[in-house]
């Protein structure tokens, strides 16, 4: 059995709204969706039984209820801020890789990567919402490896560009913020060994 303390422990039921989570009963129904303002999700019994203030507490009917969304991913409900690389989510749950967005035509605007290779249009209306990574960045002090192998030095939330094929050993030495790296992600740390 798992230390690990769920999710939704210590949160309020209105700090569960907008989630998008999978909800085990005991009796073996499975449902997902996202929740309310209530922590609830419409259409299925109530999760909590209690207000909207209250803690989120799960009916003694509930045997589980999971978060389906990766925290390292942003979730984008506006299918016109979508782009190529998120990841289109389906109504019916399922995750399709975007590989081209174009007009195919008939409502058909993500051009998705399926198994075996496949790539398919899939219609506009199936979509429900897209995960985008979010970038990596350095969270710590010391060297990192940017996305091209380029070797950057990381000290208080500031960044100098140490090493790449370009330019080699650091003869530009402009200062960046940690935050304006989006551009160069996702880092890696870099081992003493791999510098």
């Amino acid at each position: 059995m798992s230390d690990k303390k769920p999710f939704w422990e210590g949160k309020t039921c209105s700090e569960m709204a907008g989630l998008h989570v999978k909800v085990t009963f005991k009796n073996g129904t499975v449902a997902t969706g996202v929740t309310d303002e209530c922590g609830d999700i419409d259409g299925v019994d109530s999760l909590s039984c209690v207000d909207v203030d209250d803690k989120f507490v799960p009916c003694s009917y509930v045997e589980s209820i999971e978060l389906l969304d990766d925290p390292e991913y942003e979730r984008i409900d506006n299918i016109e801020d979508v782009r190529e690389g998120d990841i289109f989510v389906a109504k019916d749950g399922n995750h399709y890789p975007i590989k081209h967005i174009g007009d195919y035509g008939l409502g058909a605007t993500f051009c998705v990567s399926l198994p075996y290779g496949i790539r398919a249009w899939l219609d506009d209306s199936a979509f429900s919402y897209a995960l985008r990574p979010k970038p990596q960045l350095p969270d710590r002090d010391g060297l990192w490896f940017d996305k091209d192998d380029a070797i950057w030095q990381v000290c208080d939330h500031q960044a100098v560009p140490v090493y790449d094929d370009a330019d080699e050993w650091g003869l530009q030495r402009e200062v960046f913020s940690v935050s304006q790296l989006g551009q160069y992600a996702p880092f890696r740390p870099a081992k003493a060994v791999e510098a």
